[in-house]
């Protein structure tokens, strides 16, 4: 039998009437039913317009970036659907997602226990997503919901206390050279702790990065480094010279036994190829010396002590937040360090006992004849 080339008859099935004998299909063309709807985003229509969006924004963030907005949208997904599946949304389509989804979407973060600035940071990529897909829901939100929109609190965590950091320094000096897995986590702790590198910054240097005759280690692939980021050198603190030059002799011997074209100051040593440790193994390796503490703590706080330590010896804020990579002093003192009031007591205590006020000296806004506003 001639098969028939007709256009209808890839789609014959239940709706396709024929006589015994007929060679053509007969599928019935014009029957009744749901009218065809314009193209569908499928089954997942935020994930479909997440992958646009991170494809036409790919090239102005670093890898690392784009990874962890992926990983943040999938989240923003599973929370999208439940709340849709409790209908306590409308939609999840980002071209049709409205101020109050935003508002049942902000509340269930909430109600989950999620800190205010956690929800700002959900915010901004949920509305770089929608913006792209042309729906300004979330600035919407922002105007009707006054009340609701979560606050920017600017908040400076604690420095690590003084008896952890003996603690560490302690133990980084009992580690012997023969307890590879140790020594490698002490030594990366107390780089952290002597340099305030980023946990991208660590896991990204190479072993010719650092200079200990000069007490120097280069960040090159920095916070931002594809767009304002640029890589610095940094003064590695004293403390942590001893545990790094031993670190270094033995991480030569395990590199050259395994993967010796392996250029990574903290090698994984899986292979010749690919010797670099995720973020979650750098954590691993920091998780070793926690233990050991008794003492939780993450590599920002290192970052926060190397800056605080720095200001109370006397380096003033401009070349502490050179070091540190910021931009600005603003972001340096609002997030990490500033001189403490003990330390302005002191100092200006030291200036008053050594005779160098002036006595009598008048201050000038105090002796301004007129008003002046807000001083007080």
């Amino acid at each position: 039998m001639v098969i028939s080339q007709n256009r209808y008859s890839l789609f014959e099935g239940l709706n396709a009437k024929r006589k015994p004998g007929d060679d053509e299909s007969s599928v019935v063309k014009h029957k009744a039913g749901r009218k065809r709807r314009g193209w569908s985003m499928g089954r997942y229509p935020f994930l479909t317009w997440a992958r646009k969006y991170l494809d036409s924004v790919g090239n102005g963030y670093a890898p690392t970036t784009v990874a962890e907005m992926g990983r943040r949208y999938r989240r923003m997904d599973q929370d999208l659907r439940a709340l849709f599946d409790s209908r306590k949304l409308s939609t999840t389509n980002p071209e049709k997602i409205t101020a109050d989804d935003i508002l049942a979407y902000v509340t269930d973060l909430k109600r989950k226990g999620m800190r205010e600035s956690g929800i700002l940071h959900n915010l901004g990529p949920l509305n770089g997503l929608l913006a792209y897909a042309g729906n300004p829901a979330v600035t919407v939100f922002k105007q009707k919901y006054r009340s609701f929109m979560p606050k920017k609190r600017t908040m400076r965590y604690p420095p690590l206390e003084e008896n952890a950091l003996k603690m560490i320094l302690a133990k980084a000096e009992q580690v012997k050279e023969s307890d590879w897995k140790r020594l490698k986590a002490y030594a990366l702790v107390l780089l952290a702790l002597s340099t305030g590198l980023r946990n991208k910054e660590i896991r990204a240097c190479k072993v010719t990065d650092l200079d200990l005759s000069k007490r120097e280690i280069v960040a090159e692939h920095v916070k931002g480094e594809a767009t304002y980021g640029q890589a610095r050198t940094i003064a590695i603190r004293p403390e942590a010279i001893g545990t790094m030059n031993k670190y270094l002799k033995v991480r030569s011997v395990k590199v050259a036994e395994k993967c010796p074209n392996n250029l990574a100051l903290f090698p994984a040593l899986r292979d010749s190829e690919d010797g670099y440790y995720s973020s979650n193994g750098i954590r691993m390796m920091k998780s070793l010396v926690e233990t050991e503490i008794g003492i939780k703590f993450d590599l920002r706080a290192c970052r926060r002590t190397y800056g605080q330590m720095a200001v109370d010896e006397g380096l003033d804020l401009d070349s502490v937040s050179v070091l540190m990579g910021h931009n600005t002093t603003k972001t340096t003192e609002t997030y990490y360090c500033r001189k403490r009031p003990e330390t302005a007591i002191r100092e200006a205590q030291n200036i008053w006992m050594q005779g160098k006020s002036l006595p009598g000296a008048k201050t000038p806004i105090i002796d301004f004849k007129n008003e002046v506003t807000g001083y007080a």
